[in-house]
């Protein structure tokens, strides 16, 4: 039940593989400003001088290490606990036979996980509106698109055309909000899909599939893109009815100067009140799971005190890596962003640095290595999960490239995000549908914490240094690191596709003989006369 020392150890080395590039882009970035560049470089147009103090990288260096094995810790209690307590109730429910129950327990499953989102926590602060009232109204917007998809699977539509229905629906009702709510409103849907909802999503779906169609359907997948556009459709809701402009200004932004020894005090005060909202989110979850699990399942005490132990793991990994990120990380990336966009000069080495941050956030993402690897267990080892986590990064980072350009030339997130979309779905009937529904999981899985811990705040920061109106260009990074990976992994499928058909024609060809499409007309008299 508790995991081998060797299985600790490979955890440690992968965490520290994904930690260690944004690391040594944060140091080279200290080096280089603190003893190559004149003290007064990145002074912006009020005279105020911004830099990264030695007690902001001794905080990130602890930071680091706390993040390393938070991570390990996370993804070794999550495969015991979180995966498989959705896999187990998936499973469980289709085997039911009563639709009003199935559909009641989805629902009640949506809600619960998803108000329970850390990442959810941390947007709705920052909107405007009560934050309870868009937590429990994404909440139900989730739980609805997670009966839509359990009716998805159990009826094996298609999930191309569903896309394309809610999709359109949102782009409709977007023309009806203030625009400078429209980054919000895709972003939502990116930070809804966190860490403790995506591995809750991905055993759901896998546990249900395997119940109908066997592992490799691509049922297995889609449930997780699904519920990315509730929390859309919610916020748009929202504004339309409480005539929300999101005027409010993130508090913890611009970004003060700390003292060590303020620096270990936040430290230990976010940590405790870190606890208290993971405990809130996979609290109730493991709650539901054994109550349901006493009256309709009752799987081997043995099984169960597996699961509690990981997801006891699952809570350690999950405080130390949140706590990491918003202590040691955030900061960072707030004063990054800050420092890069007092010039115009320092503009274009932010779109470089950007993507940097893009491409090695998306490393540090816990969940999507739970993802990619789902994905080559799902194909039996076709799809390679280290093939699928490079192109993730990569998208992620031209993503971040494109947001830092927007809010260089100021110019609005639909130019971005509407064309991206149409793109997508005419991948989506050019490809295998299990590229699809992986390509749509992926969007949601890769703007997780550290997204919008770190690689948001970096945007923020630039967004302010530059003067840009923070809720038109400095909001909807996430919205576009969602989208990326939506394309990508489609264009992968794509290409799988062409090189499928370029073999098949190549196999035609060493088949089919020069002569072969020849008519040969037989005489049936000479024939007979010869035979005679």
């Amino acid at each position: 039940m508790i995991p081998s020392g060797r299985e600790w150890l490979g955890k440690i080395f992968e965490s520290l593989l994904s930690a260690l590039p944004i690391t040594v882009v944060v140091l080279l970035f200290f080096f280089i400003t603190r003893f190559a560049l004149p003290a007064n470089f990145f002074q912006d147009a009020d005279g105020f001088v911004y830099s990264l103090s030695n007690d902001n990288i001794i905080s990130f260096a602890v930071a680091v290490i706390m993040i390393v094995i938070g991570m390990a810790l996370f993804s070794l209690g999550t495969e015991q606990s979180m995966t498989e307590i959705g896999r187990i109730i998936g499973a469980s429910l289709v085997k039911k036979n009563k639709f009003f129950f199935v559909i009641i327990m989805t629902f009640i499953i949506g809600v619960l996980v998803t108000i329970a989102e850390p990442d959810l926590s941390v947007l709705s602060g920052q909107i405007g509106i009560n934050s309870q009232i868009i937590i429990w109204t994404i909440g139900v917007g989730v739980g609805l698109f997670l009966v839509v998809g359990v009716i998805r699977t159990t009826l094996h539509q298609s999930l191309n055309v569903m896309f394309l229905a809610f999709y359109g629906l949102c782009f409709a009702l977007l023309y009806f909000i203030d625009p400078r709510f429209l980054p919000i409103c895709f972003d939502s849907g990116g930070v809804t899909t966190g860490p403790v909802t995506v591995p809750f999503l991905l055993g759901f779906g896998l546990g249900m599939a395997a119940n109908r169609g066997g592992k490799n359907s691509e049922d297995s997948f889609g449930l997780t893109a699904l519920c990315s556009i509730g929390p859309i459709l919610a916020v748009v809701c929202i504004s339309l009815i409480l005539k929300a402009t999101g005027r409010g200004l993130p508090a913890q932004y611009p970004l003060e100067e700390a003292s060590l020894s303020s620096i270990w005090e936040s430290l230990l005060s976010g940590s405790v009140k870190t606890m208290g909202s993971v405990a809130l989110s996979v609290g109730p979850i493991l709650a539901f799971f054994i109550v349901y699990e006493l009256i309709f399942i009752r799987i081997p005490g043995r099984d169960l005190a597996r699961i509690i132990i990981g997801m006891a793991i699952t809570y350690v990994g999950l405080v130390l890596f949140l706590s990491a990120v918003e202590w040691g990380f955030l900061p960072i990336a707030q004063n990054v962003g800050h420092m890069l966009g007092t010039s115009k000069l320092m503009h274009y080495m932010a779109i470089a640095i950007g993507a940097l941050f893009g491409i090695f956030g998306v490393l540090a993402e816990p969940a999507v290595h739970v993802l990619v690897a789902q994905m080559e267990q799902v194909s039996d080892g076709t799809i390679r999960k280290f093939h699928v986590l490079m192109m993730l990064a990569l998208a992620n980072g031209v993503a971040v490239a494109l947001s830092v350009i927007r809010c260089h030339f100021e110019f609005g997130l639909e130019y971005y995000i509407i064309p991206g979309y149409i793109l997508a779905f005419v991948l989506s009937f050019m490809v295998p549908k299990i590229y699809t529904a992986m390509a749509f999981d992926s969007g949601g899985v890769a703007s997780g914490p550290m997204t919008s811990t770190f690689v948001l705040p970096f945007c923020i920061g630039f967004a302010l240094s530059c003067g840009a109106d923070v809720y038109s260009y400095g909001f909807g990074l996430v919205a576009m690191v969602a989208m990326m990976p939506i394309i990508v992994v489609q264009a992968l499928g794509l290409q799988s596709v062409l090189k499928s058909k370029r073999a098949l024609a190549k196999a035609r060809k060493r088949i089919v003989e020069e002569n072969d499409e020849q008519v040969i007309h037989f005489d049936w008299n000479s024939a007979m006369e010869d035979a005679g």
